[in-house]
């Protein structure tokens, strides 16, 4: 059993949710309206997993999801979204999302994704514009080159495209010395001698 926060606008949406993951046999220990009740309900809940919305009045998915990820390393947030274009998924993985589903998924699929992340994996949706990062190997379970996280990933894929760092901060909306963290951390786990090994390496993985 996971425990769950359930975080959308919609009243009729979130009810449905907290019945279908109730019936599938995970608990629900909190509802929001939006990100800014979200951070208050998960700080006093301490689920597992969260399912965001993205576009609300109160309080924008992206930044509940990167604050939630800062402040609760252990809990994983997934994205159940109407938007699914490439951008906002590259958006919601670098902010700290674990899972991206379109509202659109089938049941079956929002639970599988709720159980991928309770257990640290990835999960990427149907329907979904995926980065050329979050590739998948069978189902909708994206797979991590070296143990990457989901935001060096997004870094990782601007490396092998051959950006430079101010470039990739710019594109991320982040300071030239946090990228240049995130890619001291990608050469590390990549085992990679240089820029051009990683992407290299990166590439490599990104091959059909």
């Amino acid at each position: 059993m996971t425990t769950v926060v359930v975080v959308d606008d919609h009243p009729v949406f979130r009810r449905g949710l907290v019945g279908l993951l109730t019936a599938s046999g995970h608990e629900v220990v909190g509802q929001a309206r939006g990100g800014l009740e979200a951070l208050e309900v998960v700080a006093q809940a301490k689920p597992q997993v969260v399912l965001m919305d993205l576009s609300m009045p109160e309080g924008d998915g992206f930044e509940a999801t990167a604050r939630i990820t800062a402040e609760h390393p252990d809990i994983a947030v997934v994205v159940v979204t109407l938007f699914s274009d490439e951008a906002s998924v590259a958006r919601a993985l670098h902010a700290g999302a674990a899972g991206y589903l379109g509202k659109h998924a089938e049941p079956e699929h929002l639970i599988a994704a709720v159980e991928a992340a309770s257990s640290g994996a990835l999960w990427i949706g149907r329907g979904v514009e995926r980065p050329a990062f979050a590739t998948r190997s069978g189902g909708e379970q994206a797979a991590l080159p070296g143990g990457l996280t989901a935001r060096e990933l997004v870094v990782a894929d601007l490396l092998a495209r051959g950006l430079a760092n101010p470039t990739i901060a710019a594109r991320l909306g982040l300071s030239t010395k946090t990228v240049a963290n995130y890619v001291s951390a990608i050469l590390l786990k990549l085992a990679a001698t240089d820029r051009a090994d990683a992407a290299r390496i990166i590439r490599a993985h990104l091959a059909p």
